[in-house]
């Protein structure tokens, strides 16, 4: 086997998440929740997977676990929703690997429409989100934590060509 350069793709692995992926997604991407609190939110993507309604999915940078998302679906679409990266990895296309997984996902599911929404104050995830192809929907008012908040929706269509 031949030495080659690492790309930045190459450092990226995403894959399911695990239970066993919750104390290090404490500290890494919430380390303001309780341990219990991230457990559950894995344990829900478990259940979804399991059920055939979504799945959770982890990022690494190069052996790092440092993000995560999550893909649920509803009635009329399907959401990504979770997402975050730890912000040491961001930039490097951890995020963008792991929308990528969760659409894939979404299509073998069936999906005809994917949904993601971004608090607006974020605009670089806004413009990463246009880039891989979502479109403007919809804006809301959420609380997000610190208050109401506008939220814009964007959408993408999955229905295979034909």
């Amino acid at each position: 086997m031949t030495d080659r350069p690492k790309t930045a793709l190459s450092l990226i692995t995403v894959r399911a998440a695990r239970l066993d992926d919750a104390p290090t997604l404490k500290t890494m991407c919430w380390p303001e929740r309780s341990l219990d609190s991230v457990s559950e939110l894995v344990q829900r993507t478990l259940r979804l997977t399991q059920h055939q309604r979504g799945t959770g999915a982890v990022g690494a940078w190069n052996g790092q676990l440092c993000a995560f998302g999550m893909l649920t679906l509803w009635p009329r679409n399907a959401e990504i929703s979770d997402l975050i990266v730890h912000p040491d990895y961001r930039s490097h296309g951890v995020g963008s690997q792991i929308i990528t997984y969760l659409t894939e996902a979404a299509r073998q599911l069936q999906v005809q429409t994917l949904e993601i929404g971004v608090a607006l104050s974020n605009p670089r995830a806004l413009a990463l989100y246009r880039r891989l192809g979502f479109q403007d929907n919809r804006v809301v008012n959420l609380d997000l934590g610190s208050g109401s908040e506008p939220v814009m929706y964007l959408t993408k269509d999955l229905t295979p060509p034909g």
